[in-house]
């Protein structure tokens, strides 16, 4: 059994570095951090499913220049496991209040050849005004 576990360290070591480095990016990004048609991923692959209520306040404290732990920090980790290293965005599924209710918001958020925050784009974009309270 003690061999076994010699081999299977590795594995998931390198299993744990995939998932870290993520998938990729959606979007084309420029260093700045810019990209000119942002792409969402499928609101149906976010975990958790339906997306989550953030704490507004944190949501509202977002804004360009900040590193991914800072961003950890207010929003938690991505919804779409984009991972940590060598990824440019992250997408996160909000659930916002809206009159008469709440509406699903998707939120991109790009970083540049830092790894800093640099743009934000919402789906719907009336998510924007729904978030600004």
């Amino acid at each position: 059994m003690h061999s076994l576990h010699r081999h299977l360290a590795p594995a998931t070591v390198l299993l744990a570095l995939v998932t870290l480095a993520g998938c990729g990016n959606l979007s084309r990004i420029d260093a700045a951090g810019s990209a000119a048609d942002p792409v969402f991923p499928d609101p149906a692959l976010a975990r958790p499913q339906g997306g989550v209520w953030p704490n507004l306040e944190n949501l509202r404290t977002v804004r360009a220049g900040l590193s991914k732990t800072q961003m950890y920090l207010l929003l938690g980790v991505p919804h779409y496991q984009e991972g940590i290293f060598g990824v440019r965005e992250w997408d996160y599924l909000l659930r916002l209040p809206v009159a008469g209710g709440e509406q699903a918001c998707q939120y991109k958020v790009l970083f540049d050849r830092n790894g800093l925050t640099s743009e934000f784009h919402w789906k719907p974009e009336a998510c924007a005004q729904a978030q600004a309270g």
